[in-house]
């Protein structure tokens, strides 16, 4: 008998065990474009129970991407990316963009560039949630890139060569003027198709290394930039008034250039920038020329040791050019090379990195900061490197350095990933204000 009634207990014990099991913790997913936060939540956890979120992609080379961040459940048994720090991860601090830049190729995955393949209208991603070692749940997510019915168009006209990117609709849409750097070519097409969704006609303009240009950054024309700067603000797609420039670090020195001798420039944002002009990237004299004569370059008595930079790339560490490219210039020397900015009435931003590697750009553009007085915003992202003008969340896993030969030759960027991502939304951001509110 009394067997049978420990039975029974048992059975009744089991039973009432399974009535009252756990059902598997819930994963809600969502979010707006690129530049807007992610919201990830996972309930149906035990209170302080660890779970680690994660999201993935591939990108054009089929390579994949992925991000990780474990949390410990409130009292709710909830974790809410946005409003709680991870225990660890691939980022740190509480930031509901953090998944999306922290994303990163399997280790010994090969790296030959400081941006992700992405270049389709929209970053496809899944996000899934670990516990106890095992995935509970998964989800997909579509983060748009730029506005839907932004249109992009190669242009090769009037001795112009470059890309132009239209937002939806009509128009007129003020007009922008967007210029790479030291790499050459087109600049950026997914940075023009964002600045196309914010409103913008955008002429992504390349100024030397493709045909029917300059084959480097030497002796480049002014006039080839007040050439565009006219064909932008003549489109039927723009609206009446002055256009914008947007440059990042050699494009942000022709920005300051542009805006000093192009009259049709309104506003003007010189990203890691120079106020002076450099010399020639090949030839000897300078990178730009108005009138067939050379502007003024920067001529620096001493210059600096390399050696420091080739005993960097010896050891397999990316190189400095930081003591040789500006740092040891006298303030004579800066202002005898400096940008006229002056000249001009237009309105100017200045952004540069605290921690730039690549060239001292908080001192280069100090020399335009000072000539402007205070009409311009000189501003300094702090712990950030070279790299901050792209679009916003993207991952900067490798944007601290960059391959100059794949494999073998690095230069340094400078900052870290997370400051480098920081800084990167916070530019688009002030850029974006700075053409609304002047053009």
């Amino acid at each position: 008998m009394r067997s049978a009634i420990g039975l029974l207990a048992v059975a009744l014990l089991l039973a009432g065990c399974a009535g009252t099991a756990r059902s598997a913790p819930e994963l809600d997913v969502g979010g707006g474009a690129i530049d807007e936060p992610l919201a990830v939540v996972v309930s149906g956890l035990a209170p302080g129970e660890q779970a680690s979120v994660w999201a993935r992609t591939t990108d054009d080379r089929g390579r994949p991407w992925t991000s990780w961040a474990t949390f410990a459940a409130d009292r709710g048994g909830r974790v809410d990316i946005a409003g709680q720090a991870p225990i660890t991860g691939s980022y740190t601090g509480t930031d509901p963009t953090g998944l999306l830049w922290s994303m990163r190729l399997p280790s010994g995955e090969p790296v030959s560039e400081p941006r992700a393949a992405l270049s389709g209208p929209e970053l496809r991603l899944t996000i899934g949630v670990d516990v106890g070692g095992s995935t509970v749940a998964q989800a997909p997510l579509v983060v748009p890139l730029h506005a839907p019915g932004v249109r992009s168009t190669p242009i090769a006209e009037d001795g112009l060569v470059g890309d132009l990117h239209l937002p939806p609709g009509p128009g007129p849409h003020p007009g922008v003027i967007l210029l790479g750097g030291s790499e050459g070519g087109r600049p950026n097409p997914e940075l023009g198709r964002f600045l196309a969704g914010k409103g913008f006609a955008v002429l992504g303009l390349a100024y030397f290394g493709l045909p029917g240009l300059p084959p480097a950054l030497d002796r480049v024309p002014v006039e080839y930039g007040t050439r565009a700067v006219d064909w932008l603000r003549a489109r039927p797609e723009v609206s009446d008034g002055r256009v914008g420039v947007v440059g990042l670090s050699r494009g942000g020195e022709f920005a300051l250039v542009l805006g000093a001798f192009a009259p049709g420039v309104g506003a003007v944002a010189s990203i890691v920038g120079s106020g002076a002009v450099f010399p020639g990237a090949v030839q000897p004299g300078s990178s730009w020329t108005r009138a067939g004569a050379d502007l003024p370059p920067l001529v620096i008595a001493s210059p600096g040791s390399p050696v420091g930079f080739l005993a960097s790339a010896a050891r397999g560490r990316p190189g400095q050019f930081v003591d040789t490219q500006g740092t040891t210039a006298t303030p004579d020397e800066l202002d005898r090379a400096a940008i006229p900015v002056e000249r001009s009435d237009a309105a100017f931003l200045l952004v540069s990195a605290e921690q730039d590697e690549l060239w001292p750009s908080q001192r280069l553009l100090d020399v335009a900061a000072r000539r402007l007085g205070g009409r311009a915003e000189h501003v300094v992202q702090p712990g950030a490197g070279h790299f901050i003008l792209d679009v916003p969340n993207l991952p900067t896993s490798y944007t601290t350095a960059a391959a100059l030969i794949p494999g073998v030759f690095w230069i340094a960027g400078g900052g870290t990933p997370q400051a480098n991502a920081a800084a990167t939304a916070d530019t688009v951001r002030r850029v974006v204000e700075l053409f609304r509110e002047e053009l």
